[in-house]
């Protein structure tokens, strides 16, 4: 679709229809078959049928037949046939398992982490995935935080080569190319920084740290052309993420150029009122949107709030193109539009997924990933006569 005829569509759309694709829901909100009861009530999350049946994309769902069947039914009964984005997890792997990210970074090979990306895409294109919430390149130096192996590790400009290889990798050169599903670098910023190593806390750092040590390994990211980004939890200095103007606006996409689309992390539009920066989810709706977040995941707040805010001029419609035209150029990247299936494909599920030549790439990288100890002194195996050197040293606690 050309430019101009996104623009048409943005223009004929209603005030609904945009703001609904702003909304990301679980699949298992289509898919009867699924239990959903561990996300709780639909309702109690904000959403109504009506919302449900205009929302723009997808999460946790995968399978080409099911995500065919999802994608059908929702672009023949949808006011202008929109087709939905499908989102998942793609960590180090789809099916086929690779090496942890923290793995991958000891093996100093940006280059067969890229290749491995490529195979998590091609294996995540044909069971119908659209976009990977991946990489992770949080710099992380406080091995209590509970998310350390999602990361490539503590050194910034390592981090930074390993997310850029994995962006390539999952996007080649065209998002419209055979098996290329879009990436999303997360999580901005200093997500790796909690205090206490407290998942969700607050983050504490100087400028200098934050710009030095922290956002280098997103900007490469960015600069590697990675479609998406995604808001952090934590606050950063004060200021939560997901509802940080300055952050969002100003160093994301003013500074590093981003012009993609910005999604929130699971619920993270509504923690900003746990943080004690909103008041409600009204006002963290306007908070996020002019922060300019693009999409709201699974809280409800943005299509329960933002088309009455509207309406009141609370907030500015202008605020609501400006993202939903993101979102629909990103789904007109991936050629959804032409071909809303994309690589869905049972057959070629069959084939792919964990075929020889993936097993065989995870292997390689398996044994380049493993930090081996020398046994020069044959310490190893310890029997119950030996001791460590420098043991003798060591105080024991008596019982």
């Amino acid at each position: 679709m050309t430019e101009q005829k996104l623009k048409e569509l943005l223009a004929d759309m209603t005030l609904e229809e945009k703001v609904n694709q702003m909304s990301q829901v679980v699949g298992a909100f289509f898919n009867k078959d699924m239990d959903i009861t561990a996300m709780g009530p639909m309702a109690d999350k904000g959403f109504t049928p009506e919302n449900v049946a205009l929302s723009g994309s997808v999460l946790g769902t995968m399978g080409a037949e099911t995500l065919k069947k999802i994608q059908k039914d929702f672009v023949e009964q949808h006011p202008h046939h929109i087709p939905m984005l499908f989102m998942l997890d793609v960590i180090n792997g789809f099916k086929t398992i690779f090496p942890i990210p923290l793995g991958q970074g000891a093996t100093f090979e940006p280059e067969l982490s890229e290749k491995c990306a490529a195979v998590a895409a091609k294996e995540a294109a044909v069971s119908g995935l659209h976009v990977t919430f991946a990489p992770m390149t949080d710099l992380v130096r406080d091995a209590r935080w509970g998310r350390v192996m999602e990361s490539t590790g503590e050194d910034p400009y390592l981090n930074g080569l390993f997310c850029a290889g994995m962006v390539r990798g999952f996007q080649g050169d065209d998002l419209k190319e055979p098996y290329k599903i879009a990436s999303c670098v997360k999580h901005f910023a200093g997500y790796g920084a909690p205090t206490a190593g407290r998942d969700y806390n607050t983050v504490e750092l100087s400028e200098h740290t934050f710009r030095d040590f922290y956002l280098p390994s997103y900007k490469a990211g960015i600069d590697a052309g990675a479609a998406m980004v995604m808001t952090s939890f934590n606050t950063v200095n004060g200021v939560p993420a997901t509802g940080n103007k300055k952050l969002m606006r100003g160093i994301l996409r003013d500074e590093m150029g981003f012009d993609g689309v910005l999604i929130s992390d699971w619920a993270a539009i509504e923690e900003i009122i746990y943080h004690g920066y909103c008041a409600d989810r009204e006002e963290a709706a306007v908070r996020s949107a002019e922060a300019g977040v693009d999409i709201d995941m699974m809280t409800g707040i943005y299509c329960e709030n933002l088309c009455r805010l509207v309406r009141e001029g609370k907030i500015s419609e202008d605020l609501i193109d400006e993202s939903c035209m993101r979102i629909l150029e990103l789904k007109n990247k991936l050629g959804l539009f032409e071909n809303a299936y994309k690589d869905a494909d049972e057959t070629k599920e069959k084939e792919v997924i964990l075929c020889k030549e993936h097993r065989d790439l995870a292997r390689e990288a398996a044994r380049k990933s493993f930090v081996l100890l020398k046994n020069e002194e044959k310490i190893l195996p310890l029997g119950k006569e030996k001791k460590l050197p420098g043991s003798d040293r060591m105080s024991t606690a008596e019982t």
